[in-house]
């Protein structure tokens, strides 16, 4: 098979991946797809340095990550996700990236759904605000009318409760 192929089949197995994971940095869609495409440009461009295709899905991130913050540096714009936000997503993403856990993005990502669905209210809330409202961690806070100390420990702990049930998931799936 040509390496091109090889590619092609790359990035069709980690292009919505990469673009959740975009969006949820840069939170403009337009502007994600937009980093999306160029990184799968500049992977290609790298692709000999790429030592083990099992990693292709967290090599992708840093260069989409890279990008994204160098964008927001040319725009003389802050970027807003806090560090352990970053690292949280990282985690649920390298967890989604585990080939032995599910077949395809889509199982993943449906695996991720249901987990996401199954948290306590006060997660899955302060969830929704963050990541699908777009709020920040203070909006959250003064929304859910609580610290912003418990809004930030409420999002490493449905992060860390959605890795272990996709991880939980995915395993029961494949037996």
């Amino acid at each position: 098979m040509h390496s091109l192929e090889i590619y092609e089949i790359l990035v069709s197995e980690h292009e919505k991946m990469l673009q959740a994971y975009v969006l949820g940095i840069v939170k403009d869609p337009v502007l994600a797809e937009e980093i999306v495409q160029e990184t799968f440009v500049r992977a290609y461009e790298k692709l000999p340095s790429l030592r083990k295709k099992a990693a292709f899905g967290s090599w992708v991130r840093t260069i989409a990550r890279n990008l994204a913050y160098a964008e927001f540096a040319r725009r003389g714009r802050e970027l807003t996700t806090d560090p352990e936000i970053m690292e949280g997503m990282e985690d649920v993403f390298g967890e989604l990236d585990q080939p032995e856990l599910g077949d395809v993005w889509e199982d993943r990502v449906q695996a991720a759904r249901h987990c996401f669905e199954d948290l306590p209210d006060k997660l899955r809330d302060c969830c929704r605000l963050f990541y699908f409202e777009d709020r920040s961690t203070r909006e959250c806070a003064d929304t859910l009318q609580t610290s912003l100390a418990a809004v930030l420990k409420r999002l490493e702990r449905a992060r860390t409760a959605i890795a272990r049930c996709i991880e939980k998931r995915l395993k029961l799936e494949a037996v």
